[in-house]
C-alpha cells in the first residue's frame, strides 16, 4: 500500500511495528536458535505485578471410577455373586475421592474391562462417602445377563462410567455437582545479557562492519537462547543470591510434564527402531491427542527427525510435507491417525548429543508468557567514570504451562532399543 507524506508510529500497517525487543527475535531469527521464544512473541502474554504468579486450571471431569467390589448389602459384607435382575439394588464400592464424582440420578454403566459384553445399565440412588468403605447405591435398569457365552458378570465389574442423568416427570431440580479447579504457580526469572566497549573501540572502523551494532545483535540472540533453554529445562526454585537478595528460577515446560513422558530405548523387550518405532509413536500420540486440539508442534533434534523420516521411507504409511506456519516458522507437516504434528528441528536439541533424539510435543497456545519486565535494551548503564559504554538486555519473565496432558516429551526417537 502506498503512503503519501510523513509517516508516524500510528501509520504503519497493522502489526508491522515490533512493540518489544522479544518480538524482534521473531523478525531476526524465525528459524534460528530460539524458535520457542520466537513463537511465544506471537502468543498470549500478560504482565504480572509480583515475581510469583498463579493460575487455575480445570479439565473436563472424566466421570468414571474404578470399582473395588460389588455387594448386596450397605455394610459391604456380602459380595454379589450373579443373577441380578432389573430393579435390584446393589452397592458398588470405590474410593471416597471417586464417590465424589457421582450423585443421585446419574445413569451409569457398570462394566468389566476384559469383557465389555457384560455391560449393565444402572441408576445411582445414593452416593455415600465413608473413607475406605465408600460406595454407590445403585438400582439395576437391566438384568445381569448380557454376558452369554462369557464367564464374566457384575461380580467381576472393574469400572463405572456416567452416561447420563435420569429424572421423572414433574421432579424438582437435582442437587448440583461442582468440580473445583486446580491451582498452579511459577516464578519469574531475571535474565541479563550485557555488552561493553571502550570509547576507542566504538570509534574504530573495522573491515567486518559496525562492531557495536553486531554485538547488540549477537547479545540479543544469546539472550533469547538462554531464555529458551530455561523455558524448556528450568525448574521452579527460590533462594538467596550472593548479594543477599531473593533469587528465583522459573519452572520450564519439561518440569510440568508427567503424563506423556517416554523413552523408546527403555521400553520392555528389544526391537530395532525400524521394527517397532512407528507402533511406539502411534501409542504415544494416541495419548497426547486425547487432549487439546488436533494440531501439535513438535520441537525435535536432528536425530529424532531422521528417525521419523526413516520410518516414512521404509513403511510408506505416512509422509512429511514442508510447510510454513503463520508465525513464520518452517515446519514439516506429519498427518498422524490422531491429528497433525508440525515437526520443527530445534538447534539446541540438535547441537547437544544428549538431546539429538529427543522431542517436545506441545501446543503453543497452552503457554502464556508472564513478565514483570518484558525484554528491553538498557543503554549506557556504565559507571560515570568509565571510558566506554556498557549496556544490557534485561528480561524478568516466566511461563504458565496449561494442560500438560496435551503435551509430551519423548527420548530415544530414532534409536534402537538395546
Amino acid at each position: 500500500m502506498a503512503f503519501l507524506g510523513m509517516r508516524g508510529t500510528g501509520d504503519w500497517v497493522a502489526n508491522q511495528r515490533p512493540e518489544n525487543w522479544r518480538e524482534m527475535v521473531l523478525y531476526l531469527y524465525p528459524n534460528g536458535q530460539a524458535p520457542l521464544t520466537a513463537m511465544l512473541a506471537k502468543m498470549g502474554s500478560e504482565a504480572t505485578n509480583d515475581p510469583i504468579f498463579h493460575w487455575w486450571q480445570k479439565a473436563l471431569p472424566d466421570q468414571r471410577a474404578a470399582i473395588t467390589g460389588v455387594y448386596t448389602d450397605s455394610g459391604l459384607t456380602t459380595a454379589y455373586v450373579s443373577g441380578g435382575a432389573a430393579g435390584d439394588t446393589l452397592y458398588v464400592k470405590m474410593s471416597a475421592a471417586d464417590v465424589a464424582k457421582f450423585k443421585a440420578g446419574h445413569q451409569i454403566l457398570l462394566r468389566v474391562a476384559t469383557a465389555l459384553v457384560t455391560d449393565v445399565n444402572a441408576k445411582v440412588t445414593a452416593a455415600t462417602a465413608n473413607g475406605a468403605s465408600s460406595y454407590l447405591t445403585v438400582k439395576l435398569l437391566e438384568a445381569d445377563d448380557n454376558g452369554a457365552g462369557v464367564s464374566k458378570d457384575l461380580s467381576d465389574a472393574t469400572d463405572v462410567l456416567v452416561i447420563g442423568t435420569i429424572h421423572p416427570e414433574g421432579d424438582t431440580a437435582p442437587s448440583s455437582l461442582m468440580y473445583d479447579p486446580t491451582e498452579y504457580s511459577n516464578y519469574t526469572q531475571i535474565f541479563r545479557t550485557a555488552l561493553e566497549h571502550t570509547r576507542t573501540a566504538m570509534k574504530t572502523k573495522l573491515r567486518t562492519g559496525d562492531a557495536v551494532k553486531q554485538a547488540k545483535k549477537e547479545a540479543l540472540e544469546l539472550h533469547s537462547v538462554e531464555m529458551e533453554k530455561a523455558f524448556i529445562f528450568g525448574v521452579k526454585s527460590s533462594g538467596t543470591g550472593s548479594n543477599g537478595k531473593p533469587e528465583r528460577t522459573s519452572g520450564g515446560i519439561k518440569s510440568f510434564l508427567s503424563s506423556n513422558v517416554s523413552d523408546y530405548t527403555k521400553q520392555t523387550g528389544t526391537a530395532t527402531w525400524l521394527a517397532a518405532g512407528e507402533e511406539w509413536l502411534d501409542s504415544m500420540f494416541e495419548q497426547i491427542f486425547r487432549y487439546g486440539t488436533g494440531e501439535k508442534i513438535a520441537f525435535c533434534g536432528s536425530g529424532a527427525l531422521l528417525g521419523i523420516n526413516r520410518l516414512a521411507k521404509q513403511n510408506g504409511t505416512f509422509e512429511l510435507t514442508a510447510k510454513t506456519k503463520s508465525y513464520g516458522v518452517q515446519v514439516l507437516e506429519w498427518l498422524t491417525p490422531f491429528g497433525t504434528v508440525h515437526l520443527k528441528t530445534h538447534p539446541l536439541f540438535s547441537f547437544n548429543a544428549t538431546m539429538r533424539n529427543s522431542m517436545l510435543i506441545c501446543e503453543p497456545s497452552n503457554f502464556k508468557y508472564r513478565y514483570v519486565d518484558d525484554t528491553k535494551y538498557k543503554p549506557s548503564i556504565q559507571a560515570n567514570d568509565l571510558d566506554g559504554e556498557k549496556s544490557e538486555y534485561l528480561t524478568e519473565a516466566g511461563l504458565e504451562v496449561h494442560f500438560e496432558q496435551s503435551m509430551g516429551w519423548l527420548d530415544g526417537v530414532g534409536q534402537d532399543n538395546p
